[in-house]
């Protein structure tokens, strides 16, 4: 049922693992690359390679429990089996453990297959049990079937159109209708020779759906009659009591003192001097992080990632990695766990918005260079971002920085006065321009710059694209032609800053458009890397940049102002 299953600690190391299946590609290095260094431990799975993982974290030990397996297992079968093996592992293993122990691999096989039969078995009762009940509704059905086919009447369908299992209520509803239609002769004979019922007149109406009568419409009527003092006080007293009762009830209280009052009073201490451990901990350091404890923190810092322009999605998220990561650690000596909190969130954002593959691009080109070929980079987006601008900003870089022969290529071929922008920016840059007008088909026209440039002797190629909404699928097909018929070095996507919530469902959409449009299904290309733009405009709200790095993962982030 399952094909493989790993326990290796957060450091990297491999202590335990089984194939019980040939697991093709490796799903494995791909779940640390892609999701757990991208600080998504809180979402516990994921389909990689084909194939989907399911894990849990044991943040006391720092070990991690991951299953392998293809089709679809029930939830409960997955994290039975994944509480089990960690339980069994920490037992096989002993409080030694991580005090400086170096392990290499453990022997673990023959417990692993007990928890595993374990698991099995419970799935195997699991679905017995629920056979066991489809059987006992179906005898039902048949058994009420059987009653009407006694009586008469006739046999119902169900949804279906099989002969179905109706309830009792049914049964009998038919049942009454029938004796209804046989006894109706009978009523209208009566009803006949009974005198006429003198008309009643109007009622008045109640709410309640109890008796009005005059007396207790009076009763009810303030408007006309008030109370004096002495009926004030003696309804008062009827409904709320007199104060000598409950001193009474007081004194009798404090001079019993029942054994439950004082185990009631035993407790509050208790939990009083708990609560003031705990404070003491939670200054002195010490204390073990539990959910109660993390849940109102984790909500604060939350709420202060969402006011900085962070997507809540991607809030939601980071907090519930940092929450799954944290919860059984102990504070350090003298932390509280609000700074415990803030310093895991800073580090989660830290590496979070590290780059995983660097991109300079500098370097690149001139490696392209001695290669002997031409380095080409698509710029794509949204309307308006500064597309055109930016390029025009890194053609400056390439060309001043680098000393890079730069060829400007102007696909956008919609945009009224788009050619004209570009050729201010190459006058000013003194850049050529590569353009072909407009209407024409993009990719053709990258496709003959690129061609243009190697045989020119130009280094690098910036192809500038026109904007488009992500959910255009006619202009993102086109893109995606550009994008698989140039094969370019580099494909930036170009955002802004300001943008908020909906810099997720862009970037998603671009890259996902890339990927399912692409001409070779086997080796998709997507966006390689991210240009922020406008960041001078947002102040202190640059959560556009952490929310685009999450939903995108590997990609590498670049930041221009205006």
């Amino acid at each position: 049922m399952i094909d493989a299953f790993y326990i290796f600690t957060k450091g990297g190391l491999l202590l335990w693992s089984t194939q019980l299946v040939k697991v093709k590609g490796n799903p494995l290095d791909r779940l640390i690359k892609e999701v757990l260094l991208e600080e998504r431990v809180g979402e516990t799975f994921a389909t990689l390679d084909s194939y989907n993982l399911k894990w849990k974290l044991l943040n006391e030990m720092d070990l991690f429990f991951v299953v392998v397996y293809q089709g679809i297992l029930q939830i409960a079968y997955l994290e039975g089996l994944l509480t089990m093996v960690a339980k069994e592992f920490v037992h096989h293993l002993g409080n030694g453990f991580g005090a400086g122990m170096t392990i290499k691999h453990v022997e673990f096989d023959q417990d692993f297959l007990r928890c595993r039969q374990k698991a099995d078995k419970e799935l195997k009762d699991s679905r017995r049990q629920g056979g066991m009940r489809s059987f006992e509704n179906t005898k039902k059905g048949a058994d009420v079937q059987k009653n009407r086919e006694e009586k008469g009447l006739p046999a119902k369908k169900s949804k279906s159109g099989a002969d179905g299992e109706k309830d009792d209520e049914d049964e009998e509803d038919a049942a009454a209708k029938v004796a209804e239609a046989r006894a109706k002769p009978s009523k209208v004979k009566a009803k006949d020779a009974e005198p006429p019922k003198p008309k009643k007149g109007k009622e008045a109406r109640h709410w309640d759906g109890g008796k009005a009568s005059k007396s207790l419409m009076q009763e009810l009527d303030f408007s006309k009659n008030q109370l004096d003092e002495a009926d004030l006080a003696a309804k008062q007293a009827e409904f709320l009591g007199s104060g000598d009762e409950f001193e009474a009830e007081e004194v009798a209280s404090l001079s019993s003192g029942s054994d439950e009052d004082k185990k009631e009073e035993t407790g509050r201490v208790g939990g009083l001097f708990k609560s003031l451990t705990r404070q003491v901990k939670n200054v002195t350091g010490g204390a073990v992080l539990t959910e109660e404890d993390l849940e109102p923190i984790l909500k604060k810092f939350k709420t202060e990632l969402m006011t900085r322009n962070v997507a809540a999605e991607v809030a939601d998220k980071l907090s519930d990695s940092v929450r799954k990561s944290l919860v059984g650690k102990t504070t350090g000596r003298f932390t509280s766990m609000a700074s415990t909190v803030k310093q895991a969130l800073k580090e989660s954002m830290e590496t979070l918005l590290t780059p995983k593959k660097s991109i300079d691009v500098l370097r690149a080109a001139l490696a392209a260079k001695n290669a002997g070929r031409v380095y080409t980079i698509v710029f794509l987006g949204v309307n308006g971002v500064g597309k055109s601008t930016n390029l025009a900003k890194v053609a400056y870089y390439l060309k001043h920085k680098g000393g890079l022969d730069v060829l400007i290529c102007a696909c956008d071929t919609f945009r009224a006065g788009a050619v004209e922008q570009l050729k201010t920016h190459s006058r000013c840059l003194d850049v050529p321009l590569f353009e072909r007008g407009y209407g024409k088909d993009p990719a053709e026209i990258a496709k003959s710059a690129i061609a243009h440039a190697r045989s020119s002797g130009h280094d690098v190629v910036l192809v500038d694209t026109a904007g488009r909404m992500q959910d255009n699928e006619p202009l993102m097909r086109a893109l995606a032609k550009l994008v698989a018929v140039n094969n370019p070095d580099l494909v930036l996507f170009v955002g802004e800053a300001l943008v908020g919530n909906d810099a997720i469902d862009q970037v998603s959409k671009f890259n996902r458009s890339l990927v399912d449009l692409s001409a070779d299904p086997r080796n998709p290309r997507g966006i390689d890397g991210m240009l922020l733009t406008k960041y001078d405009t947002v102040d202190d709200k640059v959560g556009a940049a952490l929310s685009m790095v999450y939903v995108t993962g590997n990609f590498s982030l670049g930041l221009l102002t205006s």
